[in-house]
Parts: structure tokens; sequence; C-alpha cells
């Protein structure tokens, strides 16, 4: 099976593998002869294609994108011995942040995003598919773009400071956004994410950015 193949008509890629130990297998309930774990996500809006034609998005039942994630795995691992691992499952729910650390190279960033050198903000995970044919992948060094951004844009764009070194004001950001449907971000997305200035050709589209942030108010209390 071509899996780079069948995953690119989904719109998602091949991020990376991690290797398990037995008994880090053994502690998330994995056989113990399956130690390979490939990490399944988008690179900017290369998915949104796919999945906003997807019968999830149109039927308007609840969590359309993790619904559309699960099937595409399950479609995906279809007569094979791979078996999907998801991050939206839980509690407890898998360390994939720590997974994909262990992928590829990625570094935090002030918002607390992770950072990848080449896709910027703008990546994120859907699956992971566990086996043990995945060859491991070298990482190549990379120092964060963060380090050399003097001006730090991203902290200065939010219209209420949600963000700054101590991190992430989730009430700020949520209870701004609720009284404030005119703001900019409910037509452009979470403006500090867009200052980035790393790879701005692969920021999420209009339609994406407001599904995203839909999904975020429609989880809150």
């Amino acid at each position: 099976m071509n899996l780079s193949h069948k995953l690119g008509e989904h719109g998602l890629y091949l991020r990376g593998v991690a290797r398990l130990t037995p008994a880090e297998a053994e502690s998330h309930g994995f056989a113990t002869d399956k130690l390979s774990l490939a990490l399944v996500g988008n690179i900017g809006s290369s998915y949104w294609p796919h999945f906003s034609q997807s019968e999830e998005f149109r039927g308007g039942a609840a969590h359309p994108l993790d619904r559309w994630s699960r099937r595409v795995a399950q479609m995906i691992c279809a007569d094979t011995s791979l078996q999907p691992v998801y991050p939206f499952e839980g509690p407890p729910y898998y360390p994939f942040q720590q997974w994909a650390l262990r992928a590829e190279t990625l570094l935090q960033s002030p918002l607390g995003i992770m950072m990848h050198p080449e896709y910027g903000l703008w990546h994120s995970y859907r699956f992971a598919l566990l086996g043990d044919e995945f060859d491991l992948q070298s990482r190549a060094l990379a120092e964060s773009p963060c380090l050399s951004c003097e001006v730090k844009p991203c902290l200065q764009a939010c219209p209420v400071m949600a963000f700054d070194t101590n991190g992430y004001d989730v009430e700020a950001c949520a209870g701004y956004l609720q009284r404030t449907s005119e703001a900019d971000c409910h037509d452009q997305g979470c403006l500090a994410r867009y200052a980035c200035p790393v790879a701005p050709e692969l920021n999420y589209t209009a339609a994406q950015s407001q599904f995203h942030l839909s999904a975020f108010l429609n989880a809150r209390p």
C-alpha cells in the first residue's frame, strides 16, 4: 500500500514516525508488537477542500471534523494490520504533542502552538497509525524562527491581549468573541496566529478559520 498516496487523496500527509517502547505501548493498551506510530495531519488548508465537501461537514451533527477524521482513518486501515489512534478520544487523551515532538522537528511558539520550521503555525494532527512496518525518519535540526523574531507581532495582535509570556488567557479570548460579534476574529480567524510572519502562504482559508473559531466557541460552557 502506498500510504502517502492514500493519505494524499484526502489532503493529508504522513508527518513523521515516532517509536514507542514496549512499556509505552502497553500503558496505552496497544499490542507490544506494534511500536511504530505514524502521525497523520494537514499542512496549511490541505484537507479543507475534501472535508468541506464531505457528508460529515454538510450533515450538521456535532464534531464533524473528528467524525471525518475517524472515517478516513478507518478507510486507510481497512484490510491492513494498521490501528488508528485519535487525539480526540478521551479522557484520558493520548499524548499526541509528545509523540509529535519525537516524530518531527517542532518548537514552542509564544502562542503555545507548536511551531514547525517550514510550516509555521499552520499544521495539525488528525490521527496516527500504529503498526510495525514504518521506518523511522531522520529529524532535521532547526532553530525556532521565534528566537530571531524581535518584534513578536503575534503577542501584539490580539485585541484583548490574550497571549503573553505567561500563556494563553482562554477566558479573555472566548469572552471577547462571545460579546463582540463584529470582531475581525470572526471573519479572519485568530489575529495573533495570522500575525506570525512564518509561512504566510500556508495560512488557513477564511472558511476554515471560521469553522475552527465556531467549534471553539461551541465547545464553551
